[in-house]
């Protein structure tokens, strides 16, 4: 499957999306932006969608594990 779109991560939440993957990726991005950005904080957004709190939490983990401010 793939899992990167035109316009960012694709997938049907809770099958391939996990939460496990949505932490992962959270804690990568973050990795790889800790260096460029002049701040620790960071602003998570969302849709309404049922699946957009597994996902939101799952982010906002991986990003705290790194040291940001959500």
């Amino acid at each position: 499957m793939k899992l990167f779109g035109t316009d960012g991560v694709r997938g049907k939440a809770g099958e391939f999306l996990d939460s496990f993957l949505a932490m992962r990726l959270a804690m990568a991005a973050g990795i790889y932006f800790k260096d460029k950005s002049i701040t620790n904080n960071i602003l998570v957004g969302k849709d309404t969608r049922r699946s957009g709190y597994m996902i939101e939490n799952a982010i906002v983990s991986g990003l705290t594990s790194i040291g940001y401010n959500v």
